[in-house]
């Protein structure tokens, strides 16, 4: 059965109208976009949720964690085209259906990937730079390619992820494109945060989960209100250096391993030791957070805080 449109009252078929509006929106109007932004809000109830599972293509994704006893989700799809017609039926090709599964909550964006294989995220150079965004990615199956903005081969379109949940509840990100951030209130966790961008920082402030598992390939990872009530913490980068921003006596232990870059330290008196290709610093008294950072190409960051 062929997808229908409905148009200004008329029926058209979803493939011609896509066709023609994509023909003009690689024109020279293109320049000129037009916006449209579609919002999904859903609540769920937090009893016998154990976790939660976020898949997207391109666009941030903000976590809060907080005393409360309700998940809450806020999906807010962008899209951009030659006139508002074409960004407002393009949202709708990109569906959020957030459903609960057992005690697994799922929110995973399905992008028309069968239409459209080339998608233009605005905000790539700017947290980049240097990388000009041209990349092939598989999502679900599909083999896809993100480009920077303005290029002519690309649809825009991408979605930003809001969400709060309590930091029991462990939650697994998987982008491709956009930043990761987590601002966290309440009560500590044992809960486990498990977070994956191809291309994005990733930031964390004041954890309140009990393990950390995060992960770039082109992007910092930083903490600039220190590493809260975490037990442990494994941080992977292959194109970024990683951020601790610690107050004052905080304890704990660190694991570096660095292809290229430096260690640079600002917070403490004490030394790397390098144990067996690892360099190892032993914070205070050593009791607290054990942090394991692997970085390819980055340099590693040990900072005073500014406070809370």
């Amino acid at each position: 059965m062929r997808s229908i449109l409905r148009v200004s009252g008329r029926k058209i078929p979803a493939a011609v109208l896509f066709t023609a509006l994509l023909a003009a929106g690689t024109s020279t109007a293109w320049a000129k976009k037009a916006t449209y932004i579609r919002p999904v809000i859903q609540s769920f109830p937090a009893a016998g949720i154990q976790s939660v599972v976020i898949e997207n293509l391109d666009g941030p994704v903000t976590v809060r964690t907080s005393q409360t006893q309700v998940i809450k989700v806020e999906i807010l799809i962008h899209a951009a085209g030659a006139d508002k017609t074409f960004a407002r039926t393009l949202t709708r090709q990109l569906i959020f259906k957030p459903h609960v599964v057992v005690s697994q909550l799922r929110i995973v964006g399905h992008y028309p990937t069968r239409q459209f294989r080339n998608y233009g995220y605005p905000y790539m150079k700017a947290f980049l730079g240097f990388f000009h965004g041209t990349d092939t990615n598989q999502y679900l199956g599909q083999t896809i390619h993100v480009r920077a903005k303005g290029n002519s081969k690309s649809i825009v379109l991408w979605a930003h992820i809001r969400i709060s949940l309590p930091p029991d509840v462990s939650i697994y990100v998987r982008n491709i494109y956009g930043n990761l951030t987590a601002r966290c209130y309440g009560p500590a966790g044992k809960g486990l945060f498990d977070a994956f961008t191809s291309a994005g920082n990733i930031l964390v402030y004041d954890p309140k989960w009990a393990h950390l598992n995060l992960q770039s390939d082109y992007g910092a990872v930083k903490f600039p209100r220190g590493l809260g009530v975490i037990n442990d913490a494994k941080i992977d980068t292959h194109f970024g250096g990683t951020y601790l921003y610690l107050q004052p006596g905080a304890t704990g232990k660190i694991y570096a391993r660095k292809s290229l870059g430096f260690l640079h330290n600002s917070f403490t008196k004490a030394h790397f030791i390098n144990q067996h290709g690892e360099h190892v610093m032993v914070l205070g008294d050593g009791h607290g957070p054990i942090v394991h950072i692997k970085m390819k190409v980055g340099s590693l960051h040990l900072e005073r805080g500014v406070g809370r």
